[in-house]
């Protein structure tokens, strides 16, 4: 795996966590929201081969 696929990952976790408990009331739901659009970003922005 790519660093900016890692680092996005874990921002879109971290950032899915805290608005999963302001929103949702369950940090879960938003876990999984951050951790599947920080995966897509960070394919997107990984390096070109």
């Amino acid at each position: 795996m790519n660093k900016p696929l890692w680092i996005s990952c874990l921002l879109g976790a971290a950032v899915g966590i805290t608005v999963g408990l302001a929103v949702f009331d369950t940090p879960f739901l938003g876990f999984a929201v951050g951790l599947g659009i920080g995966a897509v970003v960070g394919a997107a922005i990984g390096p070109r081969r």
